[in-house]
């Protein structure tokens, strides 16, 4: 039993785990030699003290992960941050939280120290690290476009850890492939299954290319594959293509945006061993909601039920004559999701009410985190997401939930992304502007989705503005980037 992620570390120290960590397509492993060696290593280049950040450049590397598990074990709170981070970005993290270093494989950087308040308790014996000492500090721009620190306790990380494991049946058998980053919360969850639970995992080290890892999922006999929206995507229509059968391959799960109920039709007409888990999340709690398998084309559309663990509702904020308060709405209605559980986080380190907000109880855990989202609920509880409260778009009096809209549209056989953003009409007024990347762009198939989305959407909630792009732009969690969509309106106007 793991009470925190120290514990990892000493269970590869004593040679009680029995998964396998594998890079692709390297052909490296992490083997016990090589771990030991590099911790020995920091042993004797780094000293820092109890609690002190200390930033790691997650590259899919032996050496990043014996980084991770041995500043866990000495007390560190690990800043992952993405591999090709621009130098001045890394910067601008380490300032805001102090850090005490940068560690980028066997490269250590230390930095400038700052002033540390004085300790209330000051021992002679080497601090025990806690479930409730700060394991996480991940950063992320979210919806505020400045970058900010969300505080995980070692608690936050194994529950929620234990939770996804649970609806997920992780076990000994699963063989993971990792396609999103360490320094991303759900590439870093993937590594954390395999070392908890005695499993496989391959970390992919390039690039996402479809064709490129259907073949890793062929030689590796993948049975888990973890995916964004526009890898699933992209994903599918290889397959179809190719004619691949993928037989290990009988679980896929989905976060970072909706995906698309042609995509999930798609996927598992193509594999019909498969199991396809929609689920929504955010850092700040890691992972809120999931859909069982089972309930994939009788719920559509929806991302299903809290995890395990973890209490779910929808709430509106209600100005009384006592002061504000927060009614749960009906089903049917459209509220603000929020949660409460002990995977919720400590707060951004810094800020306060940077994206989702904690909302304080009675006594100290007694926390529920406002996400920021809109869903709606239907009469067994299961959830539909609607859109973020900061997205919602008022045209002509008609309320627009970008989402819900981007999930209609990309039922279109001729659609491969869109992405509904704020603009405004000559006078001045608030509509909805479509951005779409078609799958094979031509004059003729421009024509065409405009009849299309005549066809199949209400006028009163219809865009009035449509964008056709080239290539749209992901982020670095492979999400639609729509800051940058935004910005080139802007520019444009």
């Amino acid at each position: 039993m793991l009470f925190s992620l120290s514990d990892i570390n000493v269970k590869l120290q004593q040679q009680r785990w029995g998964g396998q960590i594998h890079f692709y397509p390297s052909g490296q492993t992490l083997t016990h030699e090589a771990m030991t060696s590099h911790q020995d290593w920091l042993e004797q280049n780094l000293q820092f003290s109890f609690g002190e950040k200390i930033i790691v450049v997650s590259t899919a590397t032996p050496e990043t992960i014996s980084t991770m598990l041995w500043l866990w074990y000495k007390g560190a709170v690990v800043v992952p941050v993405k591999h090709d981070m621009e130098i001045d970005a890394i910067q601008q993290i380490a300032d805001d939280c102090h850090a005490h270093a940068i560690i980028k494989d066997q490269d250590i950087t230390e930095l400038e120290s700052f002033p540390q308040p004085p300790l209330l308790f000051r021992e002679h014996n080497t601090r025990q690290v806690c479930g409730t000492d700060l394991a996480l500090l991940i950063y992320t721009s979210g919806s505020t476009g400045s970058p900010k620190g969300i505080m995980l306790t070692h608690i936050n990380v194994v529950t929620a850890m234990n939770s996804i494991a649970s609806y997920l049946k992780i076990d000994s058998d699963e063989h993971i492939l990792g396609l999103s980053p360490l320094s991303f919360d759900y590439g870093l969850y993937q590594l954390l299954f395999s070392l908890a639970f005695d499993c496989q995992i391959t970390l992919y080290e390039e690039n996402f290319h479809p064709i490129k890892v259907l073949k890793a999922l062929d030689e590796q006999k993948i049975t888990l594959l973890p995916v964004v929206p526009a890898m699933a995507i992209s994903l599918s229509k290889v397959i179809r293509v190719l004619k691949r059968k993928l037989p290990y391959l009988c679980k896929m799960t989905n976060t970072g945006g909706h995906l698309g109920e042609t995509v999930i039709d798609d996927l598992t007409n193509l594999l019909p061993q498969l199991d396809v888990y929609a689920m929504y999340g955010l850092t700040e709690c890691k992972r809120a909601l999931y859909l069982p398998p089972d309930q994939i084309h009788k719920r559509r559309g929806s991302v299903g039920i809290a995890i395990p663990g973890l209490e779910a509702k929808l709430f509106i904020s209600v100005q009384g004559e006592d002061g504000e308060h927060y009614q749960e709405v009906h089903t049917g209605e459209v509220g603000q999701l929020f949660v409460r559980g002990a995977t919720v986080m400590q707060g951004y380190y810094g800020k306060a009410d940077a994206g989702a907000n904690l909302i304080p109880g009675n006594y100290r855990d007694d926390n529920w985190l406002a996400t920021g989202d809109l869903f709606t609920q239907d009469e067994d509880g299961y959830f539909y997401f609607k859109g973020r409260t900061k997205e919602l778009i008022k045209q002509a009096g008609f309320c627009i939930y970008p989402t819900e809209s981007e999930a209609i549209i990309e039922k279109s056989a001729l659609v491969h992304l869109a992405a509904i953003i704020q603009s405004k009409d000559k006078f001045g007024d608030e509509i909805a502007c479509l951005c779409v990347q078609l799958n094979d762009y031509t004059t003729e198939k421009e024509a065409s989705f405009k009849d299309w989305l005549k066809a199949n959407t209400d006028p009163d909630y219809r865009p009035r503005e449509v964008r056709f792009i080239n290539q749209m732009q992901l982020t670095a969690n492979s999400k639609v980037d729509k800051k940058l969509l935004v910005a080139s309106l802007e520019l444009e106007n």
